[in-house]
């Protein structure tokens, strides 16, 4: 099971997000500390479960073992570990890092047990991280999974007009395929013409 602790306020691309990881784990993804409605609102339209209570507060009826994605962690996630609960931090990324994780996530879950493990030195995007954590628990060691580092994306900014949008973040790639949201890519376009 993957847990994604939302830490973010409601906004098109978080939501975008969770919707990319979804398609990729359906029912192994839960969305957790959901309190805006509006929020709530769009995941059950795309029919993603959520929890309005933190990950710290329901702990004890996921399956264990329990792990913590952070960068800080000292050791990578292995399979064994991935098939329990692997929790992830509903974070939009800053660059560079500012250890957000950590502050407001993995300190708290420290006393109640978890491992805290990393993915590698790269800042993923939450669905990005969602993917590496899928397929480790499908028996996949992090050196195996292919990834790209920092993504350079073509938008429109007006008509006749492009301009290049870089993501300086880490995206894995499944299926032969960068996983990078479309409707991250299509927001980023929207935002331009509107910018």
């Amino acid at each position: 099971m993957i847990v994604i602790e939302n830490l973010e306020e409601f906004g098109e691309w978080v939501i975008y997000e969770y919707e990319h990881a979804h398609e990729l784990l359906g029912g192994e993804l839960l969305i957790t500390n959901v309190k805006d409605e509006k929020m709530k609102e769009e995941l059950e339209r795309r029919g993603i479960r959520y929890e309005e209570r933190s990950v710290s507060e329901i702990i004890e009826s996921l399956p264990k073992p329990w792990v913590v994605l952070d960068p800080k962690g000292e050791k990578e996630l292995e399979p064994e570990e991935a098939r329990g609960t692997v929790i992830i931090g509903g974070i939009l990324g800053s660059h560079p890092p500012k250890g957000r994780t950590w502050e407001l996530l993995t300190s708290r879950l420290l006393p109640k047990g978890v491992l805290v493990r990393n993915i590698g030195k790269e800042q993923f995007s939450i669905d990005g991280a969602a993917a590496v954590a899928w397929l480790i628990s499908r028996g996949k060691k992090l050196s195996e999974i292919e990834k790209v580092v920092g993504l350079e994306i073509e938008v429109e900014a007006m008509p006749g007009m492009s301009v290049v949008e870089e993501l300086p973040y880490a995206y894995p790639v499944v299926n032969g395929e960068v996983f990078f949201s479309d409707k991250v890519r299509e927001y980023l376009a929207r935002k331009r013409l509107v910018d």
